[in-house]
Formats: structure tokens, sequence, C-alpha cells
């Protein structure tokens, strides 16, 4: 046993460098006891969580800065005096803590030797020894690392003091950083020294607050990818960035997607689930189309950005979350609050800085732009060795079209050009008959509109919505549910657009 803690303490202390010395350390001890890994975690009371450190396995031995929010029945437990200095958990579920913490770093683990770190009276985090098998770890296991836990107290504490000695040059980094990225962000969002100008200029300003955005635009005009440099311009970039279509998601499945669930919380539950909210912990969480979900939701919703805590399906505990909210919509909040479909105090709470996204057609002079864009986007998606050409009469079209779709439309047009003249040069003349139609309505007259092309005969309502429905369809390549869409793009329920179609004879 001797030799043993001698052999041990040797590797703990082989090098500065804490991934480097733990995997000394695991070399040797894996040998002599049955273990998969070890993680080391320090427990953080002002602000109630727990943060891994470090965790070494067969495959890496690395540092971390993962911090897991916990409730505050657990904080009293790990201030428990009486909490054992060692113990073994052959199956984590028995361990409120354990089962809670581990396996959001470590899925595999089933069973664990937890070595308590502590400073006086006290407690700093713990070591825990684990096994991707339940029941595997004996006393005897325990006997042997037990008079390990001085020194890995001590190294703990040197290598936080080493982070801390290196906080002011990491601060100088990431403000270089922060510049570089403002850069790289602003010249990668298309048109944002132009059509979108004013649009980035609030981007910028609202970054690096933790204030709840609010978008606002028509289907298709880019509102991700706004919500998208938003996060990677705030603090929370290197951490999680969910996206959620709240209205892509079954009315029965809402709340556990969104929120999670615990074992057995349902059939089929065999294991606990972080929703989307949990998995955004730390980052940002961007909920697309907030229009659609139901009010019983929106009450739910509401609690979560009030109290910055959420409770999981068959749950009973409160997780504790620090996320940024951005929400978007096409639709008519206000009118909506005013019909009673949306909640007016949700509405206060998302609303409390609106960003307008301007439709495509706002900002004709991003097209060709967009164009470029786009074609090279394409090309190296089809594998093309050179750009298809667009001759200046086609790109005409394309700044005359109206853009129902928006960017998405236009994205969606220049694939079907491409995949028709793979070679070029492009050819637009298909939209020509809506160019006309908006010139029509320019000049006051009064048209009945076939979305394939214009006329002034008046057709049966069906077969109107037969071919709204085929040309929807088209511009979004088949697609239906979800983003893109056409049950978005037309602003109709995807249930109840399945069912029009069925009753419309549309496969």
């Amino acid at each position: 046993m001797e030799k043993f803690y001698y052999k041990a303490t040797q590797c703990l202390c082989s090098s500065l460098q804490l991934e480097e010395s733990l995997q000394s350390y695991f070399d040797y001890i894996k040998s002599h006891l049955p273990i998969d890994g070890i993680y080391l975690n320090i427990y953080r009371p002002d602000f109630s969580d727990i943060q891994f450190i470090a965790q070494v396995n067969e495959l890496q031995s690395t540092t971390l800065d993962r911090r897991i929010p916990i409730s505050n029945e657990m904080c009293e437990a790990l201030q428990d005096l009486d909490r054992p200095i060692i113990r073994i958990v052959n199956d984590i579920e028995l361990d409120t803590v354990t089962q809670f913490v581990a396996p959001q770093v470590i899925p595999e683990i089933k069973s664990v030797i937890l070595l308590r770190m502590v400073s006086g009276n006290t407690h700093l985090g713990v070591v825990g020894f684990y096994a991707k098998q339940a029941g595997v770890f004996r006393p005897r296991h325990v006997d042997m690392l037990e008079p390990h836990m001085q020194t890995f107290s001590l190294i703990t504490a040197f290598n936080l003091k080493g982070r801390n000695l290196l906080r002011a040059n990491e601060a100088l980094a990431e403000q270089n950083q922060s510049l570089k990225r403002t850069l790289n962000i602003c010249n990668g969002v298309v048109g944002a020294h132009s059509g979108l100008k004013h649009v980035m200029q609030q981007v910028e300003s609202i970054a690096k607050l933790n204030t709840t955005v609010l978008m606002l635009g028509e289907t298709g005009c880019g509102k991700e990818v706004i919500a998208n440099a938003i996060h990677e311009l705030s603090l929370r970039a290197n951490k999680p960035f969910i996206k959620v279509n709240c209205g892509a998601i079954p009315e029965s499945l809402i709340d556990s997607e969104m929120f999670g669930y615990e074992r057995g919380a349902f059939t089929g539950a065999e294991s606990r689930k972080a929703g989307y909210f949990e998995q955004a912990n730390g980052g940002t969480i961007f909920l697309d189309e907030i229009g659609e979900l139901p009010l019983s939701v929106q009450v739910r919703l509401l609690r979560v950005l009030q109290n910055s805590t959420i409770t999981r399906v068959g749950g009973h505990d409160s997780v504790q979350l620090d996320i940024r909210v951005i929400a978007a919509t096409h639709r008519n909040l206000k009118a909506m609050v005013s019909t009673g479909e949306f909640r007016e105090d949700l509405w206060y709470r998302l609303a409390i800085f609106p960003i307008e996204i301007p439709s495509l057609r706002q900002r004709r002079a991003d097209i060709p732009l967009l164009v470029q864009h786009f074609i090279e986007m394409l090309s190296a998606k089809f594998n093309q060795d050179q750009l298809p050409r667009v001759a200046p009469e086609q790109l005409a079209i394309l700044s005359q079209y109206h853009w129902p779709g928006n960017v998405r439309e236009l994205i969606n047009v220049l694939e079907r050009a491409i995949i028709q003249h793979p070679k070029g040069p492009l050819n637009f003349d298909f939209l020509v008959p809506d160019v006309e139609v908006e010139h029509k309505e320019k000049r006051g007259e009064t048209i009945i509109v076939d979305p394939s092309h214009a006329t002034d005969k008046l057709v049966p309502l069906e077969i109107m919505t037969r071919k709204y429905i085929e040309h929807a369809l088209r511009v979004t390549g088949g697609k239906l549910y979800g983003p893109g869409g056409a049950a978005q793009l037309l602003d109709i329920n995807p249930n109840t657009m399945r069912s029009k179609m069925k009753k419309l004879g549309i496969c």
C-alpha cells in the first residue's frame, strides 16, 4: 500500500499542467482499480453551480470549464459537514447530486468513488473515479484512494490560482478576438453595409447585453442569420446556440421538448432528457415563430423568462438557467394580443428590444450581392468547377421580382436555375409572369393571380387554393414542415395544410 501511495503521489506531482499530471496518475492507478476515468469538479456556492475543471479517460486528458447549475436542496446537501470524505456510489441514481450532474459531462458513467476535496471546513469539490459499469467498486478501493485527498486538494488549488493569474492576458486576448469577430460577422452578413446597415447597428448595440430580443419580419427574410450574428457577437459566443422552431413541434410534445423530462415521466421515458432550454444553458436560445406557441405553453415560457428556471416533465426540482432569449416571428403579435391569441404580459417580456428585418423587396440593392453569394454557395454544393454567369437582363428580372418568399425563395430560384443550366448563363424567364403582375398592381389594376401565371379570369376558389399550395411546394422544393416549409410560407398550421392537401388531391 505504501508503494502504491508513493508512486501515485509522484504521478500527481509530475507536472504543473493539471491534464498532464492527471494522465500520469490515471495511467498508473488504472491497473490497480476498475476505473474508466477520473474527473475533478469544484462547488461554487456563490453561483449555485458545480464547475468541472478536468477529466481524464482512455482517450484523452483535458482541462474543462463546464458549469452545471444545481438546486438549493443540492447546495444544502453539499454543505452538510457530515457528508463523508470518501464513499462508494455503485449506482449513481442513489446519489441526488451525482446522478444529476455527472451524466451531463460523462454520459456513460454508472458507478463512482467520490473523494471530497476539503479546505478547513469548506467543501471545495470532488474527485470522481468512475466506471461505465454499475457495482464494480469495493471497500479496498476506497482504502487505496483516501490518502490522496490532500494531494488532490493542493494541485486543484494551484491550478485554480494559475487560471486566475492568466485572467488579465485572457481578457486582452478576448478583446482582440471580439474585435475580429465583429468584423467577420459584419462582413459575413450580406447587405450588412447597405440594406441591413440599420439592423446590424442594432445588433452591435445589443449583442453584449443579456437583454431579450424580438425580431420581426416576413418569412424567409433572414431572422435566423441575424439571431446567429447577435450570439456570435455576444459574450456567450463560445456557449451553445440552440435553435427552436416553435411552429414545428406538435402541441403534445412541446413541454417535453422545451423543458425536458425525468426518467419514467411517461411511457418510453427510459432516461432523463434535457430540453431545449437546458441545452442552451450558458448560451442563447433562439425561439423562431414564437407566435405559433399555444396559450398554455406561453404561460410556462413567461415563467421561464421571469424566474430563469424550468421544471422537467415528471420532476419537482427547479433547474436554474443562465440563458439569453432571442425570439422571432412573421406574425403581428400586437394584433394577436388584441384578439387573445397571444398573452399581453409575454409580449411585453419579449418586446424589450425589437428589431425589424426588412423584406428582400425593401432592399433590392442587395440582390446582386446575394445572387453572387448564393451562386458561390450552390456551385460548391454541386461541385462545379466554375461559377455560372448571370446576364444583366436576367439580373434585372431578379431585381424586379416581388419575392414573396424573400431570401429563402431567392435561394430556391437560383438552385432551380443552376440545375437547369449548370454551366450558365442562368435564365430566370420563369419569373417574368410574376414580374408583370407586380407592375399591373403598381398601376392599380385589379387582377386575380394564379400563382403559376398572370390572368384576369376568375377561377373557382378550390382550384385557386390547390394551385397556390402547389406553387408554395415548388418554391420550398416540396418541403412541407419546419423552417422554410410550405406551411410556414403560407402562414398555416402544418396539420391543417396536410388536411387541405388530402382534400384537394395534392400528393
